[in-house]
């Protein structure tokens, strides 16, 4: 078996179907629940048939042939982190030079909702409505409707 890859995580748990896409492993969400159904994946271990399973730091994750681990994200790297990218290096040589970046998942900024997009503004310079002949009859409040 191949030496572990460790990814760091800035929020968790992460669905299992979320984690295989985050570390670009499958092309769609779609394609890896096929696989997480089809029990191409394994979770700490032990084939994981559940596609939306959670995952925290401390669990591996198989996939593959390779082997993930997951981490909380620290915020900063240590040099024992660099030193084992390094050796990652070492093994497959590329033209591009390649830094160590944990990865992380995309926090969801809020939007504040006190504060709409201009271009849901309502318009505020209608023209007002032009007043009908009929008038509104003074007991029901209501317009008088003409037959004839």
């Amino acid at each position: 078996m191949s030496q572990a890859f460790v990814v760091e995580l800035e929020e968790q748990p992460i669905e299992l179907c979320n984690l295989l896409k985050l570390l670009d492993l499958v092309e769609s969400g779609g394609q890896a629940k096929m696989l997480i159904a089809d029990g191409y994946v394994a979770l700490n271990g032990e084939i994981c048939l559940q596609k939306r399973k959670k995952v925290y730091a401390g669990d591996t994750v198989e996939f593959n042939g390779q082997l993930f681990q997951v981490a909380e994200f620290s915020g900063e790297s240590t040099e024992g982190d660099y030193q084992d990218s390094e050796s990652f290096e070492d093994d497959y040589k590329d033209d591009d030079a390649a830094e160590y970046q944990p990865v992380t998942e995309p926090s969801k900024a809020a939007t504040p909702a006190n504060n709409p997009s201009p271009a849901k503004a309502k318009k505020t310079d209608k023209k007002p409505a032009a007043k009908n002949a009929k008038t509104k009859d003074k007991k029901t409040g209501r317009k008088s409707i003409s037959f004839g």
